[in-house]
């Protein structure tokens, strides 16, 4: 199955795929890294990508099933998450420079949430400015582009999730 096939897919048949070994968390994400290298360019909508650190949660959860079954209904589903969402260790940006290099010590409840149901991280996706805009500009980062006409912009504080979603 070609990424474009498996980006077609819906959430949960993905999840389907996956636990019933008919796709492997490795494809999967292989899959989402192809389409964010074609793509997320040209979209603006990545705040953040570590290719071989997807990939690794990928053979991991792979290994997981192998041995343990599902850790939950979202396992080895690569998904990325606003850039607002502090994950320990990691940088959270916020969209803003004030905040380019901000390491927090704990992690948000939502990413906590994701991480038990067994999804895997991709990526951090671009933002307005703490969030706090409701066009979609974002002067430090660069503004999201609408997959259907870059032209124009996706709209919104949440204006990379919705670029990344429907591209």
């Amino acid at each position: 199955m070609n990424a474009d096939a498996i980006a077609a897919l819906s959430l949960t048949e993905v999840a389907h795929k996956i636990v019933n070994k008919e796709l492997s968390a490795v494809e999967v994400t292989e899959a989402a890294l192809d389409r964010i290298a074609r793509h997320g360019n040209t979209l603006n909508c990545i705040a953040h990508v570590d290719p071989d650190d997807a990939l690794a949660q990928a053979r991991e959860s792979d290994e997981y099933l192998a041995l343990h079954g599902p850790k939950g209904p979202l396992h080895g589903v690569p998904l990325a998450h606003k850039d607002m969402y502090y994950r320990a260790g990691r940088v959270s940006a916020c969209g803003t420079k004030i905040r380019a290099d901000y390491v927090p010590d704990i992690t948000s409840t939502a990413l906590k949430k994701l991480d038990a149901a067994g999804a895997l991280e991709v990526a951090r996706l671009n933002m307005v400015e703490f969030a706090t805009g409701p066009t979609g500009h974002n002067e430090v980062a660069g503004t999201p582009r609408n997959p259907w006409n870059i032209d124009y912009i996706t709209g919104g504080s949440s204006s990379g999730s919705g670029s990344a979603v429907a591209g």
